[in-house]
């Protein structure tokens, strides 16, 4: 790994040494603050983590600007050298790509144990491991990476240094873009999950569209993104999907989104810019996300939200106001107790029936 004096590295990631001190020191990769040594940088940007800064080891911190004041270091630690850096967990990634970098896929060729169509087009600098299956007039870009069991049935089309890691499967005449990452068990281009019922049974609808998948997307292990019934599926440029999602067919999910883990968006569903869906959202077909809009981990979603909201909950609504609903939810007991005391004190207040009665 590579060595970079603390004045190099703060300004390679936007970051002020904090006085100077130790500028030529220098730090060779990146750790968390309990176990960093002192020829690596750490990252403080969680206040629950605050104690470990009187302990760490760290060559340096990158912190928030004016976030770390003084700090009572452990006896025979020297003080704390700082870099502050006003996008602090950005300057964080740049020092990992710089001291690290990112992990490596090998460059292995074209086995001779895979099963290759001969009408499929494969780049010379493309990968294909052992086991995998390519279809007929398949097509894969330069340096992409096919890893063992990936299957592509026909017409699908992998751009240029796109890894699928291994089990990935996609169905027919979908296309991947440049620089995708889809991880293992993935399935893309799968039919939608759409029935006509007659008569008490349950006809399937054609799925005669397709899916795209723009450049700079990635998707986590075991998710499903369904193809189109007609007009094509498609996520757009610099979307992130994490693991074990479910995107239905015919939607539209757009650019820079954010889907973490276990959502399940619904068929027929658009997404504007830089949407975040936190871990465990469901949202209901045919609606639309605007730009912008954050969804709280666990919201079922059953309408449109505003703009630039931030929604949470079951139903789904913005957050100062499900603040208060969970609040008076949580007060309930309480009150139904009151509301039966006050029920008892009012029937001693009723008048008494002289005749008993």
């Amino acid at each position: 790994m590579p060595s970079i004096s603390l004045s190099a590295l703060a300004q390679s990631i936007g970051g002020t040494l904090v006085g100077g001190a130790d500028g030529d020191r220098t730090v060779s990769s990146c750790n968390t603050l309990k176990d960093a040594t002192p020829d690596q940088v750490s990252l403080f940007h969680i206040a629950k983590y605050a104690s470990e800064l009187e302990t760490t080891r760290a060559g340096a911190v990158i912190v928030a600007p004016g976030s770390v004041k003084e700090v009572k270091r452990a006896e025979g630690l020297p003080p704390l050298r700082l870099i502050e850096a006003k996008h602090t967990y950005y300057a964080w990634q740049q020092a990992m790509v710089l001291l690290m970098g990112q992990r490596q896929h090998a460059s292995v060729g074209v086995s001779a144990l895979a099963t290759i169509h001969p009408s499929a087009k494969i780049a010379p600098t493309a990968s294909i491991h052992p086991y995998a299956v390519i279809g007929e007039n398949v097509s894969i870009g330069e340096n992409s990476i096919i890893y063992p069991h990936v299957t592509l049935l026909q017409g699908v089309n992998i751009g240029n240094d796109t890894v699928l890691m291994p089990g990935v499967i996609c169905y027919e005449e979908i296309t991947v873009g440049n620089r995708c990452l889809i991880n293992a068990g993935t399935v893309l281009g799968s039919d939608g999950f759409a029935y006509a019922q007659a008569n008490g049974v349950h006809h399937k609808m054609p799925q005669r569209g397709t899916l795209i998948i723009e450049d700079d997307v990635e998707v986590g292990v075991n998710s499903i993104i369904e193809r189109g019934a007609l007009n094509p599926t498609v996520v757009e440029k610099g979307t992130k999907i994490g693991s074990v999602c479910v995107i239905g067919h015919n939607c539209r999910i757009g650019p820079g989104n954010i889907v973490i883990s276990a959502s399940c968006i619904s068929g027929s569903t658009t997404t504007g810019k830089y949407v975040v869906i936190a871990g465990q959202v469901g949202i209901a077909g045919h609606l639309a996300i605007p730009d912008f809009v954050k969804i709280g981990a666990q919201s079922g979603v059953m309408s449109n939200p505003e703009p630039n909201s931030e929604i949470v909950g079951t139903p789904a609504m913005e957050a100062h106001r499900m603040k208060r609903v969970a609040l008076q939810t949580m007060q309930l007991p309480e009150l139904a107790k009151r509301v039966k005391d006050l029920e008892k004190q009012l029937a001693k207040l009723e008048p008494q029936d002289p005749a008993g009665k």
